[in-house]
């Protein structure tokens, strides 16, 4: 499974909102920070702010953030939002589909990958540095992590 590069650039964003530790920081420098197009990010960033994992203001001291603290942003609902509909094939030419499993087999695969990431937050895929800041609340994730 390949994730989009829309899935990618919120992940940059995410991390990067995080390392600023609640700061409110325009999107301009999220996207020269991370050498992401402007306009591709403004899209990634409205998505997530309906999603109420990114907090946008408008105006004099507005800007974005983390909506949640970061072990509150579990990494599959951020896949669920960046991907919400990301079909493994694409069975709709194919003469096979009346009689072919391999559709059904593929979504468990994915469910099994989105069941993978439920168990890891934001907080789990920060650099060390950052961890330090904001300590993790339960030793799950971060044992888990420790395996990686």
């Amino acid at each position: 499974m390949q994730l989009t590069r829309h899935t990618d650039y919120a992940f940059r964003l995410l991390i990067d909102l995080a390392a600023r530790g609640g700061e409110r920081t325009q999107i301009a420098q999220v996207a020269a920070a991370q050498d992401i197009s402007h306009s591709h990010l403004m899209k990634v960033v409205n998505r997530l702010v309906h999603a109420g994992i990114v907090d946008a203001a408008r105006g004099r001291g507005g800007g974005i953030r983390l909506a949640r603290d970061p072990h509150d942003i579990n990494l599959a609902d951020i896949v669920r939002t960046t991907e919400p509909r990301c079909p493994m094939v694409d069975c709709g030419g194919c003469k096979l589909a009346r009689r072919c499993r391999l559709p059904a087999v593929l979504d468990r695969a994915a469910d099994a990958f989105i069941t993978t990431l439920a168990r890891f937050t934001l907080a789990d895929i920060l650099p060390p540095a950052q961890e330090r800041a904001s300590p993790p609340r339960t030793a799950g994730p971060a044992a888990l992590r420790a395996n990686l």
